[in-house]
Order: C-alpha cells, then structure tokens, then sequence
C-alpha cells in the first residue's frame, strides 16, 4: 500500500517533490485522475490536477465517476489520483460505478494512491468527518451510509487552519473513539505498510492521539 494523503494534491512544492522521490522515474507512468464533478469550479480543479501530473511527464487517463461507465474495462494504472469535490456524491458514485472496489484492489496491488481533500478522507474508514468544517460537504444526496475504503484506522480533516479548530474538536466529541489528522494545505501524509511519514511541519497532528502511526517521521 502507498497512500499520499493530501488537502490540496501536488500544489506545494514541496509535497511535490517528495512524491517525485517515491517514483523510480516519471516518464513511463500512468495516472487514473478519478474525478466526479458537478460544477464548473469542481471541473477547474480537475484541469489543474491533470497539469500537475503532465508537468511531470506522466500520461493521464481522467476518469469521471458522474458518469456511468464499466472501468473494470480500463487498464490498470500505476498512479491513481483520486480529485477532491463533495465527498459524499464522490462515494455514492464511486459506489455506483464500482470504482470503490477498483481502487481498494489497486491499493492491495501497491498501486500509488493520491488523495486530494475528498479523495483523502476516502482513505479512512468513513467519510463523516466531511460534514463538518467551514467548508464542509453537504450531504444533499442523502447518503446514509457513510464507510469508506479503510485504508487508515484513522480519520483525515484536510485544509485545516487554525481557524476551524473548534470544528475539529468538536468532531472528535462525536467521534472521541478514532484519531484524526488534521492536514493544512501544506502538509501531506504518506503512508506505506513499512512506514509513515508526515511532509510538512506536525502541527495537525495534536488530535492524533491514538494513531498507531508506527515509527513516524516528519519530512521537513
């Protein structure tokens, strides 16, 4: 399993080039850029995600979960670059198309998996924590069930700031029983089933009691 769990994909420098470094080299790489966009602002993300990853030489297939589609007909990917958006529509799609169970396999295979806001809080066991926040997702679909991938034992809050701390204690007096990272804009977590390590300076990590992160190290 290699997770790179982000608020804002490959816009700091820096979580840039520690991705770099986790590839032996870019230009015979694949990227499913998973995506399900409702509105023209969504859909501007999506470009920028895709020109992050061709800047880099990488061959980028987009993959638009809000459409019906069979993907277990796409080839497999190395990289799989799942976009931000409204989590819960993202889930429900991702449900409906059967991409949950395309990824969930491809991280089994050590695929190289890069989740940006929603696409990281898919990684945890469920997606409440989208719920809340200055900007959170609202749930206007009525999704009622909310597991996720369980990639992590614990739960992402990304773009935090200092800002929405009350939004993040809060969550956590709902759901005292799983740890929470609280990713900024310029942080990220990489995680491995041999290590796990926190690019950026360790500040969100103060809800993370519990995390069970074995041998972490902070990537400055």
């Amino acid at each position: 399993m290699r997770l790179l769990l982000t608020s804002s994909g490959l816009a700091n420098e820096k979580i840039k080039q520690f991705f770099i470094g986790q590839l032996d080299r870019l230009d015979n790489k694949t990227a499913g850029l998973v995506m399900a966009v409702r509105n023209e602002e969504e859909h501007s993300y999506v470009k920028n995600s895709r020109k992050e990853l061709e800047d880099l030489g990488i061959k980028v297939t987009e993959i638009d979960v809000s459409k019906d589609d069979i993907y277990a007909n796409y080839p497999e990917f190395d990289i799989y670059y799942i976009c931000g958006g409204n989590t819960f529509f993202i889930l429900d799609r991702m449900r409906a198309t059967g991409m949950d169970r395309i990824l969930i396999e491809a991280a089994k295979k050590n695929k190289f998996y890069l989740g940006v806001s929603a696409g990281s809080i898919l990684a945890g066991p469920d997606i409440a924590v989208a719920g809340y926040g200055k900007d959170k997702d609202v749930n206007d679909i009525g999704l009622h069930s909310l597991g996720s991938f369980h990639f992590t034992p614990f739960l992402v809050f990304p773009h935090y700031n200092e800002e929405e701390k009350k939004d993040v204690i809060d969550f956590k007096k709902v759901r005292f029983q799983e740890p929470v990272i609280a990713l900024t804009d310029e942080q990220a977590l990489y995680i491995t089933d041999s290590e796990n390590i926190l690019i950026g300076e360790k500040g969100g990590l103060q809800f993370c009691e519990g995390c069970k992160l074995k041998d972490l190290t902070i990537y400055r």
